[in-house]
């Protein structure tokens, strides 16, 4: 069973503003992914003082000691750091239920009295599998606009690609020359060779695999992202 151990701080009327790096649980500042005014606007008009945190579990098994410390963070301990007054604190409880093979009736219910049973109180409870058919919807539009790919690169050969990648980023940030250290052997490998397909196939190819086509796991759908980057989760993530 996989949750999240940290907070995420998923709406406040202070969070992302462009100087606010000294809060106790703010991270190191990313220039695109730095907040508008005007989104700021709109979350402060939507959420007035609010803060929510979230806890996610997936229901594929029992809690354990280490969702009791995650449970402690998101319900509390993050609105301590933060300073946040108690009647401006809200948490959101997610079931990350996104792989029903793995998940059951038997679980969900488990987790429920479990967090329950601890004391804690959710503004309200959500579910992943609701917002399928969002998700899906998102992915196609980002396959149009060209920002994401059908592949069908095993999962050995994305461990190369990532591996050549970080290579690369390291040899680059040394201030050598990563055409001349680790020169890419083909483009089949790095940047992959469907990185470049077509957006018409590209959603042919998804509808296909949306409609089982394919053998599990032999084509995924990844987003275009930057194999340039120090940073391997920028490798172009598998989305489906």
């Amino acid at each position: 069973m996989s949750t999240t151990t940290t907070a995420e701080k998923t709406t406040t009327s202070s969070s992302n503003n462009n100087n606010n790096t000294t809060n106790a649980l703010s991270a190191r500042e990313i220039e695109w992914a730095v907040n508008s005014d005007k989104l700021l606007a709109e979350q402060k008009e939507i959420n007035g003082n609010i803060v929510r945190t979230r806890f996610p579990p997936e229901p594929n098994g029992y809690l354990h000691i280490g969702h009791a410390k995650s449970m402690n963070m998101n319900f509390s301990l993050a609105f301590e750091k933060l300073g946040v007054p108690v009647e401006n604190r809200r948490t959101i409880f997610r079931y990350d239920d996104t792989n029903p093979d793995a998940e059951s009736k038997e679980y969900i219910d488990s987790i429920r009295r479990d967090v329950k049973w601890l004391g804690w109180e959710e503004e309200r409870t959500t579910f992943s599998s609701d917002n399928f058919q969002t998700l899906h919807d998102l992915a196609v539009t980002l396959i149009k606009k060209g920002l994401a790919y059908v592949c069908d690169m095993s999962k050995a050969e994305m461990e190369i690609q990532r591996e050549l990648a970080m290579k690369r980023a390291a040899i680059r940030n040394n201030g050598q020359d990563p055409n001349i250290d680790a020169p890419i052997a083909s483009p089949d490998i790095l940047p992959g060779r469907n990185r470049d397909t077509t957006v018409d196939r590209n959603l042919e190819l998804f509808e296909k695999m949306k409609m089982g086509f394919y053998a599990e796991g032999t084509w995924t759908l990844r987003l275009k992202m930057d194999f340039e980057s120090s940073n391997p989760n920028m490798y172009d993530l598998v989305a489906y």
